[in-house]
C-alpha cells in the first residue's frame, strides 16, 4: 500500500511539474514584446516629426519641441535594468509628466510623442521612459511582465525626476496608456505619484489575462493555472501587483481615467470594476466614448482628449 501511495504521489508530482513549465511556455510564447516597436523610428528629431504628422491634432503640436528633447537613462529603482529615457525640458519652475507606453509600444510610439508634443507646446517638461524589455530599455527575457516587475521603472522615472532633475514632488504628474497605465498604479501603491491620467489601463492582471485567452487559443479557466506557474518560475506576482489597489491607494489623489466603451483588448469593464471601487470618492474622474476602441480616444477625439489632458493637469499642477 505504501508502495502504491509513493508510486501515485511521484506520478502527481510529475504531472504537477509537467504543467507548471507548460503554463509557462504558454505564457512566455504569447506576451513575447516587440522588439522592434511596430516599426516605428528610434527618436530623432525628423522622425518624430514624421510620426506625429498623422495626428489629427498636429496642428496644435509645435515642432520646435522635438529639437529639444534629450535621451537619458536611469536605473530602475530595484536596480536590475537600465530605463532609456527622452527627456523635453520645460520652463523654469514648469511641471514635468512622465510618459509610460504600453505593450509592445516604445518611447518613440506616435501616442507617446503625441502627448509629449501636446504637452511640451504648452510649456510642460516630459519625461517619456521605455519598460524593460521595450524599446531601448534593458531587455531581460524579452517577456512582460504587465507591471509586476515593470513598475520599478516608473519609480526609477520619478526618483530620476526628483533626484537627477530636481523636480518638486507636487509637480510631477503621470500619463499612462493601457500596460503603461496600470503599470502606474501598481507603482502608485508604493509611492504617490501625484495626477494620473491614464488611458485605457486594466483593473486586475489576472482579469485581463482572460479577457485576452482566445488570442493564446487557451480557455479562459486555463488562466488559473498558468499564473502559479508563471509565479514559481518567473517570479511575477500578479496578485500583489495590483492596478486597481493602486487606484485607491492614495485617497484624494487625482486621477483620470479614459476608456472606450468598445475597447476589446481591455474591456470596458475594467473601468466600470475601478468606478464601483472608487465611488464616492473625490478626485476621481472617468471619461467613456461610446464605440471607441482600446487607446482609440487619442486619435478619434483628439480635441476632447487634448483638452481633457490639459485641463486635468493644469488643474492640479499649475500654481
Amino acid at each position: 500500500m505504501r508502495i502504491v501511495l509513493g508510486v501515485g504521489l511521484v506520478l502527481l508530482a510529475g504531472l504537477l511539474g509537467v504543467g507548471m513549465f507548460a503554463g509557462n511556455a504558454i505564457y512566455g510564447a504569447n506576451v513575447q514584446v516587440d522588439p522592434n516597436c511596430h516599426d516605428y523610428p528610434i527618436f530623432s528629431a525628423d522622425a518624430a516629426k514624421l510620426t506625429v504628422a498623422s495626428n489629427p491634432l498636429a496642428h496644435r503640436i509645435d515642432p520646435g519641441v522635438y529639437e529639444r528633447v534629450e535621451r537619458v537613462d536611469f536605473p530602475a529603482r530595484d536596480g536590475g535594468v537600465t530605463v532609456a529615457g527622452l527627456y523635453l525640458p520645460g520652463p523654469e519652475g514648469a511641471p514635468l509628466i512622465i510618459a509610460v507606453h504600453g505593450f509592445t509600444g516604445c518611447k518613440h510610439h506616435k501616442h507617446g510623442l503625441s502627448v509629449l508634443g501636446i504637452l511640451g507646446s504648452e510649456g510642460y517638461g516630459v519625461l517619456a521612459i521605455d519598460l524593460r524589455e521595450h524599446g531601448e530599455s534593458t531587455v531581460v527575457d524579452g517577456v512582460a511582465a504587465f507591471g509586476s516587475d515593470e513598475f520599478n521603472d516608473v519609480l526609477g522615472a520619478y526618483d530620476y525626476a526628483k533626484g537627477t532633475l530636481g523636480q518638486p514632488r507636487a509637480k510631477i504628474g503621470l500619463w499612462g496608456e493601457s500596460m503603461g497605465g496600470s503599470t502606474a498604479l501598481i507603482a502608485n501603491i508604493r509611492e504617490d505619484l501625484g495626477p494620473l491620467f491614464l488611458d485605457a489601463p486594466y483593473a486586475d492582471i489576472t482579469t485581463v489575462l482572460k479577457d485576452n485567452a482566445d488570442r493564446a487559443s487557451v480557455p479562459p479557466w486555463s488562466i488559473d493555472l498558468i499564473v502559479p506557474s508563471v509565479q514559481l518560475l518567473r517570479g511575477h506576482d500578479f496578485k500583489a501587483a495590483s492596478p486597481i489597489k493602486g487606484l485607491v491607494q492614495h485617497a484624494d489623489q487625482p486621477i483620470y481615467w479614459v476608456h472606450g466603451t468598445a475597447d476589446e483588448t481591455t474591456g470596458i469593464h475594467h473601468a466600470h470594476w475601478a468606478m464601483e471601487v472608487v465611488e464616492g470618492g473625490s478626485n476621481k474622474t472617468f471619461y467613456l466614448p461610446e464605440g471607441l476602441g482600446h487607446v482609440a480616444t487619442l486619435w478619434d477625439r483628439p480635441t476632447e482628449y487634448r483638452t481633457a489632458l490639459l485641463g486635468f493637469f493644469d488643474q492640479h499642477l499649475r500654481d
